[in-house]
């Protein structure tokens, strides 16, 4: 991520809230957003960034490249570990 560029701030999608809470046992919404908001929040800046371009919004490895201006395979990578980072966050909860 560009230090002159600031962070693109969008609320979570709610494609994304229904895949968590799939998986979840009778967990409120409020619960549960505030669960990921927390994971996210834990995450490393670069990892974070990359998972919300590429999976929260949609827009894969082309969309955390651009967001962090990064070579495609890197931007990549940071992506899948971010994803990782917050699976097990949320997993520990």
């Amino acid at each position: 991520m560009s230090p002159d560029r600031p962070p693109r701030c969008r609320p979570l999608p709610p494609h994304l809230v229904e895949a968590v809470a799939a998986v979840q046992d009778e967990v409120s919404e409020l619960e549960l957003l505030d669960r990921l908001d927390r994971a996210l929040a834990a995450l490393p800046p670069n990892e974070r960034a990359a998972v919300v371009a590429a999976y929260a919004y949609g827009e894969g490895p082309v969309g955390a490249t651009m967001e962090l201006e990064l070579d495609p395979e890197d931007a990549d990578a940071l992506a899948r570990s971010g994803l990782q980072l917050l699976r097990a966050a949320l997993a520990d909860d």
